[in-house]
């Protein structure tokens, strides 16, 4: 399945609803309207703060994960380069690690440190 921007958008509606900014799992910003947008920013506090999201599937399909909803979350793009095809990965100062949730099938991301 291609990854819309029609689809994508809807995911983000589906979990932050109407807002224009949004963290994600790791405390990236996101600018609703920056999807797919690599070079988005603004300036906060005199930092320059990338804003850009796209759609990162948290079971990477190299590791057998699907685009099913449930494997689909919205991440800022810095974040999403940083977890990369990975099931494990440090992002800054934190280590994350995918996980299976027992009972239903599907797999969330665990803060480890």
């Amino acid at each position: 399945m291609r990854i819309t921007r029609e689809y994508a958008m809807r995911l983000w509606f589906q979990n932050y609803g109407f807002t224009a900014y949004a963290e994600d799992f790791d405390g990236g910003l996101m600018y609703r309207e920056a999807y797919g947008e690599r070079d988005f920013f603004i300036w906060k506090n005199g930092e320059k703060i990338y804003c850009g999201w796209n759609i990162h599937h948290i079971l990477p399909l190299s590791r057998g994960g699907t685009d099913a909803e449930n494997n689909l979350i919205c991440t800022n793009i810095i974040t999403n380069d940083a977890a990369g095809d990975r099931i494990t990965y440090w992002i800054d100062e934190a280590l994350y690690q995918v996980k299976r949730i027992r009972g239903i099938g599907g797999y969330k991301i665990v803060r480890l440190v």
